[in-house]
């Protein structure tokens, strides 16, 4: 099966959600893929990817051989697939899945000799499970697992025995699966505590922190909450955050950011208490630290993809909030544009006024997205009404991602402004496509 072939098929299944136990049992089955590695299993609804970035580039940095499974992707389903700083190749992305197949037809005959109802793989399974076998291939040193959605329903929780458990900032976000509230979101995340193991989480709200803690007791889980007190930075120098905190182990840690976003303070702090956390044996060294902190990159995290043209994928009124903190921090005489869009089922207007109500942007355009789940018409009207204000002659909502920012472009160099592009992971991809593909900006 060729690679395009095998993506083909995974994009277009139509599975429902398992259970945990009915993926545990297939994971059973399988012999237990990739628990041979050490395991750091990080849930969280803001800052997931940039921790794991973070902790997969100190342990690099030590010597190990690393492997992460993140989402979503940008542009190829590969992006969610790393080892030791590479993306899994098509070849092996489309030998493992054929494998796959075969094993869970397998698996599936012997269901149905039990008369039992067979297991049909979601999108995220299979690309779990797919990565499973290539780590059982390639055995890692560590693996840096990241949870799809929650982390008590979720499949990665199927991992028997991580070495740390990690929750980051957690939000109001896919409400509908998780709770209403951050107390109720919080149990979910704590999904993923195992007994005995540590956990690290960021102190996000009291309500938030006290479930941890119960948790956590219940579980006899050594905790450690890490909260904004711990973190000290100075500001934003050249597009890169300067970075200070204590650690019992470490003693006092300075580094350089590469990344002109101030909340990467709050996730390499976390990242540091993860690593503290590792036995004595397997903690990397200081200099390892510094220069995995120092080195962490990562897509569309105010990534600056062209000059003067930052891109961030906050997708949720806290992720956004957070995004507008770094823009204030950026010192600009320059006027700021912004590129906005959303999918519908995202708190669109809260995420537009927020952004609004912020005063940093001197003009916004909307713009749909080629995904199903794009806001139709006259949601983009709506939005591009709050962003602008109802006097705004032109209603700057545009159909295609690509001639927004073609128009933006424009503007800019008419004006000497900075373009800002937020609101959607999959408006990131679209802009990471058009800029790869059309104007031929490559990334290290």
């Amino acid at each position: 099966m060729e690679y395009g072939q095998a993506c083909r098929r995974i994009e277009e299944t139509g599975a429902k959600k398992n259970s945990v136990g009915d993926l545990a049992a297939f994971y059973r089955w399988l012999g237990r893929p990739g628990s041979a590695s050490r395991i750091l299993h990080v849930a969280g609804t803001n800052g997931k990817g940039s921790v794991c970035a973070f902790l997969t580039g100190i342990l690099s940095a030590a010597g190990y051989r690393v492997g992460q499974f993140t989402s979503p992707h940008l542009v190829t389903l590969r992006e969610r697939f790393w080892l030791d700083g590479r993306l899994i190749g098509e070849e092996t992305f489309a030998r493992l899945y054929g494998l796959l197949q075969e094993r869970l037809a397998g698996y599936n005959r012997i269901l149905a000799q039990r008369k039992e109802s067979c297991l049909e793989l979601t999108f995220f399974e299979t690309l779990f499970f797919l990565f499973l076998l290539w780590i059982r291939q390639e055995e890692p040193d560590f693996v840096v697992l990241e949870v799809g959605m929650g982390g008590m329903r979720d499949a990665t929780v199927i991992a028997e025995k991580p070495a740390v458990t990690v929750i980051t900032k957690i939000g109001l976000d896919h409400c509908a699966y998780l709770g209403d509230t951050l107390e109720q979101i919080a149990v979910q995340k704590a999904g993923i505590f195992k007994p005995g193991v540590p956990a690290v989480c960021w102190d996000t709200c009291r309500e938030a922190s006290q479930v941890f803690t119960q948790r956590a007791k219940e579980l006899s889980c050594p905790l450690v909450l890490v909260s904004e007190n711990e973190v000290a930075f100075s500001k934003i120098r050249q597009n890169g955050v300067d970075f200070f905190m204590e650690s019992a182990y470490y003693n006092d840690i300075e580094a350089r950011l590469a990344t002109p976003a101030l909340y990467q303070a709050r996730n390499a702090a976390v990242a540091v208490r993860v690593m503290e956390q590792l036995a004595p044996a397997l903690r990397p060294g200081k200099e390892a630290l510094k220069a995995g902190l120092s080195a962490m990159r990562i897509r569309a995290r105010m990534e600056e993809i062209l000059p003067g043209v930052f891109l961030d994928g906050a997708n949720n009124p806290d992720g956004i909030q957070t995004f507008l903190s770094s823009v204030a921090a950026r010192e600009t005489k320059q006027e700021r544009l912004l590129l906005f869009s959303a999918a519908a089922d995202k708190d669109t207007c809260r995420m537009a006024e927020l952004l609004a109500g912020s005063g940093l942007f001197c003009l916004a355009a909307v713009t749909a997205m080629d995904s199903g789940r794009s806001m139709d018409a006259g949601s983009l009207r709506a939005v591009a009404g709050i962003l602008n204000g109802k006097g705004q002659k032109e209603p700057l909502v545009f159909d295609r991602s690509d001639r927004a920012l073609e128009w933006l472009l424009k503007l800019q160099k008419d004006r000497k402004a900075e373009i800002y592009i937020v609101g959607s992971l999959y408006l990131a991809g679209e802009i990471v496509r058009y800029v790869e593909e059309k104007r031929e900006v490559y990334y290290d």
